[in-house]
């Protein structure tokens, strides 16, 4: 009778019909830069948990388009990367923030018209310091939101 359940069990899962792929809502919560060399700030909801992500396009790729999204886990990775970029914007040319899978390099030499380099997975994308205070601004006020 046992074997009769079970077999059951696998002729129902086996049926044919390929598993459903699942779709996460993504929310821009910011474009920091648009196209061509676009960046986002993105939240993604799980079923039970939230992921929180920058998607830009690779630039060390001149004659493709590829756009990779590095994940943020968790809020507390969220807050790891805004405080990298504060400490990077109070810092000096050539300091490096390095985190467990990617590092952002401040270059330049004027502080108010600062460049820095994310490194993720090969991948490599740069931002004016306009755009790092508004990843700040709108990381602050998420988390803000938040609590």
């Amino acid at each position: 009778m046992k074997q009769l359940v079970l077999l059951s069990f696998f002729v129902h899962l086996h049926s044919g019909t390929p598993p459903i792929k699942a779709h996460y809502p993504t929310i821009d919560l910011m474009t920091v830069r648009t196209d061509p060399w676009v960046i986002n700030l993105q939240r993604v909801i799980y079923y039970t948990d939230t992921c929180y992500a920058i998607q830009f396009r690779d630039q060390s790729v001149l004659n493709a388009v590829i756009i990779k999204t590095m994940d943020l886990e968790t809020l507390e990775q969220l807050k790891y990367f805004r405080e990298g970029l504060t400490t990077l914007k109070k810092g000096n040319n050539g300091d490096i923030a390095e985190f467990r899978n990617y590092s952002i390099k401040k270059v330049g030499t004027k502080k108010e018209n600062s460049w820095y380099i994310l490194n993720y997975d090969g991948a490599v994308t740069n931002f004016q310091e306009t755009q790092v205070n508004r990843m700040i601004y709108i990381i602050n006020n998420f988390i803000s939101n938040q609590n």
